[in-house]
């Protein structure tokens, strides 16, 4: 399921991630939340984690210096990136529910993202 985006980016500039959080309530578990690049007919993954029993109402995938998956300092966007994406994926339970869809999740337990990118141009001799 996209939770956000997909969020267009000029694929002539070059870009790191330096911050990714997402809101999403408390009471939401068993999901995996991930940022994808996709470049022409390419997807790979940035960063990801899944929700398990106890998570923040704030969820970070990369804050400055870290990227919680590959617990890398820089998180890069692979060159020529088209854009990002924010997917989710998994069975998702809702405390106190006996089933919930992605589009009834996404509708009233999901409150955004925040993407912080930094763009640069490489060096070249």
């Amino acid at each position: 399921m996209i939770l956000d985006g997909p969020f267009e980016l000029d694929p002539s500039r070059r870009y790191s991630v330096d911050l990714m959080s997402f809101r999403v309530d408390m009471c939401i578990r068993r999901i995996s939340v991930g940022l994808f690049a996709y470049f022409g007919p390419y997807v790979v993954q940035i960063s990801a984690l899944f929700l398990g029993r106890w998570h923040e109402e704030e969820v970070s995938l990369i804050k400055p210096g870290v990227n919680f998956l590959t617990m890398e300092s820089i998180s890069m966007l692979p060159p020529k990136c088209d854009g990002v994406v924010l997917v989710a994926w998994g069975e998702p339970y809702v405390w106190g529910k006996d089933s919930v869809t992605w589009e009834e999740l996404k509708e009233s337990d999901y409150h955004g993202m925040k993407l912080v990118l930094n763009q640069y141009e490489e060096l070249t001799e």
